[in-house]
């Protein structure tokens, strides 16, 4: 599961939107519901900025890429991957350390099936791809613009309930170098690696994925920002773990291919 925050956007998110309908019109989701047009969500992302000023950034974006392996295992299934989306986004609100909520926040995503390599491959480094060639499996996965201001109409509704002392809304940027600080001018903050690994474990809780030690942002962490001594005993850890891992995989295609099996001897029965 990689889970990527991109720098934000400081005018209308309408560029954005557009290069997102690339593979097909409409059809965005958000917390509460679906099958929304592009225009639709530029107009309320563009419209919930109130007290930043023109330099501020004005929206996010968010992207969360499943692994082939953890597509696999929820079938490709679009509703399973919008649910997961809006679990993420839980997990999104929830690193600001504020109190609130998805619904909070004004956030729109855009479901993507292809990739195409890029020069940045290894493969096409080696030669082995060509630039633009279509990247082979399931590629799906998800593209979510979300408001740095909090949802403002809500933030209304709850004021004017007295739910809310608060004067002026909340501005949420993920791109802050607060982290959890609970003393200070700025309370709260936001930590990044934190909602990656809360988006990973979202996935695994969801829908029951066992996922190997390899497989985790900790161990793809580890390699890269990690001592020499941290990554040597991790590697070390994987391999203990690698020969269970491995003896599960093949008794899980054993079992899947003994209905096969079955059907093929039955096939022989009834020919005798």
């Amino acid at each position: 599961m990689i889970a990527k925050i991109t720098s934000g956007g400081k005018g209308s998110c309408t560029g954005l939107a557009q290069y997102l309908e690339k593979e097909s019109p409409g059809n965005w989701f958000t917390h509460d519901r679906g099958n929304i047009e592009a225009p639709q969500v530029v107009a309320s992302i563009d419209a919930n900025k109130k007290n930043l000023g023109q330099q501020d950034d004005k929206y996010y974006q968010v992207i969360l890429s499943p692994s082939q392996s953890e597509l696999n295992h929820i079938g490709n299934d679009r509703a399973k991957i919008e649910a997961f989306t809006r679990g993420a986004m839980q997990a999104y609100a929830t690193q600001f350390g504020k109190g609130i909520e998805s619904q909070d926040l004004v956030w729109y995503a855009k479901m993507e099936q292809g990739r195409t390599y890029s020069h940045t491959d290894k493969a096409v480094q080696r030669q082995e791809r060509a630039e633009g060639e279509n990247k082979q499996g399931p590629q799906t996965h998800v593209h979510i613009i979300v408001s740095r201001t909090e949802n403002l109409a809500r933030y209304q509704e709850q004021k004017q309930a007295g739910a809310i002392d608060r004067k002026n809304p909340l501005k949420l940027s993920p791109a802050t170098n607060h982290r959890a600080t609970s003393q200070g001018a700025v309370q709260g903050g936001f930590d990044r690696t934190a909602f990656k690994q809360a988006a990973e474990q979202q996935f695994d809780r969801q829908f029951s994925y066992d996922r190997p030690l390899t497989e985790t942002f900790h161990y793809a962490n580890t390699l890269q920002k990690g001592s020499q001594v941290e990554r040597v005993a991790l590697r070390a850890e994987a391999l203990r773990q690698q020969p269970s891992y491995l003896i599960q995989q093949s008794n899980e295609r054993s079992q899947r291919a003994e209905p096969e099996q079955t059907r093929e001897k039955s096939k022989g029965d009834l020919s005798l």
